[in-house]
């Protein structure tokens, strides 16, 4: 059996090969879920700088789940905070399994990693600090176990 380490060390490694030929990236961040079971209290906030109002942008969830994972979605409410003060909030189902159970996205062993399409090409109001918060909004009481990390990925549009 493969100890939930290696397995978070083998996306790591691959992220990186990723990344290092990412020239469109203007923000990548995961934040790991505490053993793995996201509570409901517990909510995942990113903070980036937006520079071009001109260009689009396309933004990303980004989800790691293992296989013990009980749900073939996530629900998530997610709110963006621009550098006014101006809020954006969304309610967002985010699809981790086809209808048969396969897991979508890259998996090693028993981690998937999966982006989520969540805005395309859209334009930043202002250039400045923005604060994005991801919530999950499942309604269990024992928190989501079997999610790993939760991340943001902002991306000029190609």
């Amino acid at each position: 059996m493969i100890s939930h380490k290696f397995k978070i060390l083998s996306v790591f490694i691959l992220m990186i090969g990723f990344i290092s030929c990412d020239s469109n990236k203007v923000f990548e961040e995961y934040i790991e879920v505490k053993n793995a079971n996201w509570e409901k209290e517990s909510i995942a906030s990113f903070e980036f700088e937006a520079k071009d109002t001109v260009i689009a942008h396309n933004l990303y969830i980004n989800v790691r789940n293992t296989g013990e994972y009980a749900f073939s979605n996530i629900y998530l409410f997610v709110t963006m905070q621009g550098p006014n003060g101006g809020l954006l909030k969304d309610t967002v189902n985010c699809v981790l399994a086809d209808n048969r159970g396969k897991w979508l996205g890259n998996g090693i062993g028993d981690l998937w990693d999966l982006r989520i399409p969540y805005v395309g090409a859209f334009k930043f109001a202002q250039s400045g600090n923005y604060t994005v918060t991801l919530e999950q909004a499942m309604r269990v009481e024992n928190g989501l176990e079997g999610i790993t990390d939760i991340g943001l990925r902002v991306e000029t549009v190609k």
